[in-house]
């Protein structure tokens, strides 16, 4: 397996699932990152006998897998045996670090893959982007016109006393958000939508949700709770402008329409 010296895993691992969530790796096809994007070889692990078939262009090979707990994942292959140790894992990205060494094996959900996750530079800016940019937005401000705010979004230090403030929410002033939208969308696409924009709007205004929601839909609730998609930028936004109706409702009106289509 190709494997990649990788600075950015040990920096994100806190926001990986555990590895000894299986369904984690059974549930989906994983494409190794490979030099030539025109390899496509492809990892399946099974859930009957752990069986484990690797697809390298079609042409299949048949081995096994085995988690040994400890964070440690064993695949056997026609070519030896190999012991990996848990790196990160969320729904479109596995790391798997090679034990004994600092280099980790990068596969891509399928799905993901074929789109635009096909490559590791492609790899490393979403990870960048998803767990270390998005956290270091801390300063977002809700501008008083479309020219106090720069080109990324949340980068302006300018203080703006909202409860003076008379603009309206622009989705064009930040662009970040659209992209953490996006995020969240392919996060949730597969799970149930009954009232998936009022929880994740109501816990990213005020960090409460609704009895009749969570009982309805515990699985995006059990999401939007424990972090497990991008909500960070959405809190921000409606803590800084909780002094400016006009914004907030044209946030919620906006966030809405979004996550309904």
């Amino acid at each position: 397996m190709r494997t990649f010296i990788l600075d950015i895993i040990p920096k994100i691992k806190k926001y990986s699932e555990k590895l000894d969530k299986l369904t984690v790796l059974t549930n989906k096809h994983w494409v190794m990152i490979d030099d030539d994007i025109k390899k496509k070889i492809v990892f399946i692990f099974r859930e009957k006998d752990n069986q484990l078939l690797i697809s390298d262009n079609g042409r299949v090979e048949k081995g096994n897998w085995e988690y040994l707990g400890n964070n440690s994942l064993l695949i056997d292959r026609s070519d030896g045996s190999f012991l990996f140790k848990h790196g990160f894992v969320d729904d479109y990205v596995l790391a798997l670090k090679v034990d004994g060494k600092e280099e980790y094996a990068l596969l891509v959900n399928e799905q993901r893959f074929d789109s635009n996750l096909n490559s590791l530079p492609s790899v490393l800016a979403f990870l960048n982007q998803t767990y270390i940019e998005q956290k270091k937005n801390n300063s977002i401000t809700i501008p008083e016109s479309k020219n106090t705010i720069s080109d990324r979004g949340f980068k302006s230090k300018r203080k703006v006393h909202y409860s003076e403030s008379k603009e309206s929410f622009s989705p064009n002033n930040f662009p970040c958000l659209d992209e953490d939208i996006k995020l969240i969308r392919e996060k949730l696409k597969d799970l149930n939508n009954d009232y998936l924009a009022e929880i994740v709007i109501s816990f990213a205004k005020d960090h409460s949700i609704k009895g009749i929601w969570a009982k309805e839909n515990p699985d995006v609730v059990d999401m939007v709770v424990n972090k497990r998609i991008p909500i960070g930028t959405l809190e921000q936004l409606f803590e800084k402008s909780k002094d400016n109706f006009e914004f907030r409702e044209d946030l919620e009106k906006y966030l809405i329409d979004e996550f309904r289509k």
